[in-house]
């Protein structure tokens, strides 16, 4: 199940359902009350938890290990096959949700402050760049 913020805005779910528990590894959990870009969906995964799909498109985020908070280190050549979130030039920073400039001068989205992407080759159901080069990483699963 997929849910757009215009179609149902995180801040109107309860949280008594919805508080979710933190992950391994001292991650902090996802609170489903924050607000996200329109350009992302935030699916249930059913007893997986929920997790961030590009939307229109349904795939998976990724992390690059090369990036810092504030640059993209996947640009030219990099960014065919890791495709940037972009954020419009009218966004504007939310939550856990921050924007880096990149060198082509667009604009992409940023999850506690690693820019993401999505891979070019995967199909909604099927992220194939987990752990690719040992620098790309799925946005992981929220509980």
């Amino acid at each position: 199940m997929i849910k757009r913020a215009s179609l149902f805005p995180p801040m109107a779910l309860p949280l008594t359902a919805l508080t979710l528990l933190s992950l391994a590894g001292g991650a902090r959990a996802y609170d489903v009350s924050l607000r996200y870009p329109s350009e992302v969906a935030l699916s249930q995964e059913g007893d997986k938890g929920y997790v961030f799909r590009r939307f229109p498109g349904s795939q998976r985020l990724y992390t690059y290990d090369r990036d810092d908070r504030s640059h993209s280190a996947c640009n030219i050549g990099c960014d065919g096959a890791h495709t940037p979130v972009r954020a419009p030039d009218d966004a504007k920073p939310m939550d856990e949700w921050s924007i880096i400039n990149r060198d082509d001068g667009t604009r992409q989205w940023s999850y506690r402050g690693k820019p993401v992407y999505t891979g070019f080759h995967d199909a909604p159901g099927d992220p194939r760049g987990d752990g690719e080069d040992g620098v790309w990483h799925l946005v992981p699963y929220e509980k």
